[in-house]
């Protein structure tokens, strides 16, 4: 089974943990141990200091692995600090980056339409797979993003599993919501989003260095569905929002 992470952090973190990852090569390594094919990455410091310094080592640093691709942060330009969406868009085409996130709530704007509507938008108009935590947003928020910008896939990371009431609605109400498997632990949730929604809302993640992914592998590999939704699940849904 090829797996194909969609959920990784390079880089050296503000606050350490054991198993941090500061250069491409440790990450690559860790990949290697868990047969992990292919992973989605984005730059700690693109979090926790400055998306753009963040987005640029990022592409320095994994630049020379064709089995990791670029995940850019991006925020509003109205500071100055990002291009005006027309431009950036541009440069993301450019740079052949696939897939974006972003951190609302920890780099302080609004996931409102008066502030992101532009942005979301320009991303749309691409279909370029968005990725936020859970922590970053609220249900609300992710209703009004999917509901107002039906062509843009958002997959939602870090999903707790004890607010599956919620998720679902959303997964019912929705057509664009992805989920990831690193934090969606619920017994036998997998079977019973593939039941209910089908294999396609559900993209492998790892959420490396913080969790540990050869666990959450085994949830995958050990699933009671089909080799082909796990299959999909593993890396064909990812391969399939990034446009290969």
């Amino acid at each position: 089974m090829n797996f194909f992470d969609s959920n990784c952090c390079l880089g050296k973190l503000s606050v350490p943990m054991p198993k941090s990852l500061e250069t491409s090569k440790e990450l690559i390594k860790t990949m290697k141990r868990s047969n992990i094919g292919k992973a989605l990455v984005y730059h700690s410091f693109s979090r926790e200091y400055s998306p753009v310094l963040g987005n640029q080592k990022l592409l320095e640093e994994i630049g020379k692995y064709k089995n990791l691709y670029p995940c850019w942060v991006l925020f509003p330009h109205y500071t100055g600090e990002m291009p005006v969406p027309e431009e950036l868009i541009n440069v993301i085409l450019e740079k052949g980056i696939r897939a974006v996130r972003i951190f609302p709530k920890t780099h302080k704007w609004s996931l409102s339409e008066w502030s992101a509507g532009v942005l979301l938008k320009i991303l749309e108009k691409r279909s370029i797979p968005l990725f936020i935590d859970f922590e970053e947003t609220n249900f609300d928020q992710l209703n009004s993003v999917c509901s107002g910008h039906p062509n843009l896939p958002v997959v939602l990371t870090r999903a707790p599993f004890r607010l599956n009431r919620d998720i679902y609605a959303l997964l019912s109400e929705t057509s664009n919501l992805y989920i990831d498997t690193s934090f969606f632990q619920l017994y036998y949730g997998i079977e019973d989003v593939c039941e209910k929604f089908g294999a396609n809302r559900l993209l492998f993640g790892s959420a490396t260095p913080f969790f540990d992914p050869a666990p959450l592998i085994m949830v995958v590999k050990y699933a009671r569905i089909s080799k082909e939704e796990k299959a999909m699940i593993a890396g064909g849904n990812l391969m399939q929002l990034l446009g290969f």
